[in-house]
């Protein structure tokens, strides 16, 4: 086990170096990306759908707490669902168990967000948000989130090469969750029953713990996360047992 573990940290590391050589910005596009996402976000959302009717500056705090984390999921969702695809000649080549992919596609992520994470606490406190030993409890939101990470991750991986078509699906699924989770808009104001649908999604539940503690100042409600947190040990479960399973027939489906 410690080899497999030492090899997620030598290729996730290698595969930050490689995307940093990739531009000429290198790392700065991981602080770039998330902030002109918000920009474009805030551009197209701001005279129009508000987060439960916010002022322009409140919806400026509002969307950068929703998108950082959001852009952290879909990356490692989006790299994940692909990783034994991409991994093809190394798998034909030597064996490896196959939860060491989108290990290393959670890893990466994870980097990325250790580094845009201070910079949205900087800019939370620059909008007027004093920091306050509540948002210690911001660290339950984290790990709640890199379980959900992971244990989506490897159900995706475990499945789009068993079905090659989720790959055009696994986007899709990435968007509907952007604009469902409550990035743009504030969930609690509206009505009851769409509020039963949307919250059905787990990551709603995690955003609004991000909120609660840096814009609400309140302290993250544990009992909430109890959902996200079932939900990510049933795709766990799932996501193992099909990596599991079909370990040795992975090499001969992939396409």
């Amino acid at each position: 086990m410690r080899k497999y573990l030492d090899l997620i940290w030598l290729r996730g590391i290698g595969a930050l170096k490689a995307d940093t050589k990739q531009s000429y910005l290198g790392m700065l596009w991981w602080i770039l990306e998330p902030l002109l996402m918000a920009a474009l976000f805030y551009l197209a959302f701001a005279s129009g759908v508000r987060g439960g009717g916010q002022s322009g500056s409140s919806f400026v705090y509002f969307l950068l707490t929703g998108l950082f984390p959001f852009k952290w999921t879909a990356s490692a969702l989006t790299a994940s669902s692909n990783s034994l695809i991409n991994s093809k000649g190394i798998l034909g080549q030597t064996y490896l168990p196959k939860w060491i992919f989108p290990s290393v596609a959670n890893l990466t992520a994870l980097i990325r967000f250790a580094f845009v994470f201070p910079l949205m606490l900087l800019l939370v406190i620059m909008g007027g948000y004093e920091p306050t030993s509540d948002w210690l409890s911001i660290v339950n939101v984290i790990l709640c989130q890199i379980l959900f990470n992971l244990s989506i991750s490897f159900f995706l991986a475990a499945t789009v090469p068993l079905i090659p078509d989720l790959t055009h699906v696994v986007p899709l699924i990435v968007m509907a969750m952007m604009f469902t989770s409550g990035i743009f808009f504030d969930i609690s104001e509206r009505p009851e029953e769409i509020q039963a649908i949307l919250r059905l999604n787990p990551f709603v539940t995690i955003l609004e713990g991000y909120r609660d503690v840096l814009l609400h100042g309140r302290t993250a409600n544990l009992s909430a996360l109890v959902y996200p947190f079932i939900a990510s040990i049933s795709a766990f479960a799932a996501g193992i047992a099909l990596l599991i399973r079909f370990d040795r027939y992975y090499p001969r489906a992939l396409p």
